[in-house]
């Protein structure tokens, strides 16, 4: 065709018309797919921030907790009567930390004064030191046991944490303080931290809410910084109130960011989750780049095509894009594109069906992951609460009861600790199998800690009592053969809370109640059932 001599033909102005409506229909579908991917990309990097979060602040919490159990253990056995003895005493210090190596830095005992009396490994820049200041020495003094603020180590000049637990004599008099520390990057102590990766760009950060302190990160240069001052960081500021959950914000350092934010329980720490929005957007960026791409193709296309087939290449085009947008607005279920023909049109809706389809793979199973035990495949505390209530209230319209029965394995820490957690796991396993096999269909069995299972029975009238004694009795047959584990025989057995509900009751505390219950069977010998 002869542009410079028919520019005023029809052919040509109905040339020129179709690139502009290609070029009006590509950037048409720009915005509309970056905007719908966007929407999507940031609620699952949101979600996935989330997780990520709680699982490190779980694994945080699971650090000090243990600490916590150390040092309860070890001042739950401190001979009193040797304080004057130092050698003595770092000699029975010593023996402490070779067996539970979690204190990296070791141990000082203070008198009442604040005054290091002894401490292990001995160290001459600890001798006689006051620690009559710290607030972890003055709360433990007072009865309680307390984790101080973090500092860098005058001598080994790397961040630690002290840990504080009273000394009481017989009668309850806090007689010295026991205080643990550990260095914030030794290797069993904040290791998910640092092992955690959150694709290429983002981290993780551990925040003391009261000390205004950074106490870790992926970033090993911003460890025992202070916060951002407020309104720096709006998000942050939230968090420091006490808000928890997913936010868009932009950090101190004014990069734009998505953060998820979870409490660590045994503390007033928390964990932020972050990771750039430009990191997170990045898939759109690359496909609003390849449908660029595709329109400057399909554009030298459209000025060798015939005006009469204009409509025939685009039907399929908009025929997806009125699909897609019907997507987007709920009219119809999220779905693969037809792809209609094997061409540009055809390889952008292949490309939008692979994108969507991961999305809704990992939206499900995000959606398990949430609500289901990762070892065992069990409803976890939180679908099992969810169940509790549907439960409680259909059982307050038919008025009728549900049982809740709380199972403890009474010999599963033997296992763990004498044949390693593989065993432990494959052990959990079978205890679910077993406990499955006693089960009505209409029940819930699920697992809500380490050995800790939940036996829901819903709809019961008014044989609920023999009907939940019938399925406890059944519980604890199960644990009389003993469990074959990597090919060596191990007893476990089971001690079991039941609670009933009433017209008052809540997931809550039914759960209370069969766990004070559970406890009275341990304390009563273990192998039965007892009723809250």
């Amino acid at each position: 065709m002869n542009f410079r001599h028919n520019l005023n033909s029809l052919t040509t102005r109905l040339i020129f018309v179709g690139i502009a409506l290609l070029v009006v229909a590509a950037l048409g579908r720009i915005f509309l797919l970056s905007d719908f991917l966007r929407t999507d990309i940031s609620a699952l990097s949101s979600a996935q921030l989330l997780t990520f979060a709680n699982y490190a602040a779980k694994n945080v919490d699971h650090d000090l907790v243990e600490r916590r159990a150390l040092l309860e253990q070890v001042a739950k056995r401190f001979p009193l009567d040797l304080l004057s003895q130092p050698k003595q005493i770092r000699k029975w210090l010593a023996e402490r930390a070779d067996i539970n190596p979690l204190f990296s830095e070791g141990f000082i005992v203070l008198n009442t004064s604040g005054i290091v009396q002894v401490d292990y490994p001995a160290r001459p820049d600890r001798a006689s030191t006051s620690y009559n200041s710290h607030d972890h020495f003055q709360r433990s003094l007072n009865g309680e046991f307390a984790i101080g603020r973090p500092f860098a180590d005058m001598l080994s000049k790397v961040p630690v944490l002290p840990m504080s637990m009273p000394l009481r004599d017989r009668g309850g008099k806090v007689r010295a303080v026991l205080v643990g520390i550990s260095a914030l990057h030794s290797p069993n102590f904040l290791e998910v931290l640092y092992s955690t990766p959150i694709g290429n760009t983002g981290s993780l950060l551990l925040i003391s809410a009261r000390d205004k302190m950074f106490i870790g990160a992926s970033d090993p240069s911003m460890v025992l910084k202070a916060t951002p001052k407020d309104g720096v960081n709006k998000l942050h500021d939230q968090a420091m109130k006490g808000f928890r959950g997913v936010g868009m914000t932009v950090n101190a350092q004014g990069s734009e960011e998505l953060a998820g934010i979870a409490s660590v329980s045994s503390s007033d720490w928390f964990v932020v989750a972050r990771l750039p929005t430009k990191e997170a957007f990045e898939p759109v960026t690359r496909l609003r780049n390849y449908v660029m791409e595709n329109s400057f193709g399909i554009l030298a296309i459209y000025l060798i095509v015939i005006v009469l087939v204009m409509n025939h290449v685009m039907k399929p085009l908009m025929n997806a894009a009125r699909h897609a947008d019907r997507m987007t607005q709920g009219e119809i279920p999220l779905e693969p594109l037809p792809v209609v023909r094997n061409d540009e049109v055809g390889h952008l809706t292949a490309a939008f069906n692979r994108v969507l389809s991961k999305l809704i793979e990992s939206q499900a199973t995000l959606e398990h992951v949430a609500h289901h035990d990762t070892l065992t495949g069990l409803p976890n505390r939180m679908l099992l609460a969810d169940r509790m209530k549907q439960a409680l209230a259909r059982a307050k319209r038919s008025e009728e009861k549900i049982v809740v029965l709380f199972l403890d394995l009474d010999g599963f820490k033997y296992i763990n600790d004498h044949s390693g957690h593989e065993a432990g796991d494959a052990a959990l396993c079978e205890v679910k199998e077993r406990l499955s096999s006693v089960m009505r269909g209409e029940d819930t069995l699920a697992r809500i800690g380490g050995d800790e299972f939940v036996v829901l029975l819903s709809d019961l009238n008014e044989d609920a009592k023999d009907s939940a004694e019938s399925v406890a009795n059944k519980c604890l047959s199960i644990f009389q053969e003993p469990f074959i584990i990597h090919d060596q025989p191990f007893k476990l057995g089971t001690s079991i809370g039941i609670a009933i509900s009433n017209k008052h009751s809540t997931p809550e505390t039914l759960l209370i109640a069969a766990d004070q219950a559970m406890y009275k069977a341990k304390n009563a010998g273990r192998g039965q059932f007892f009723w809250a």
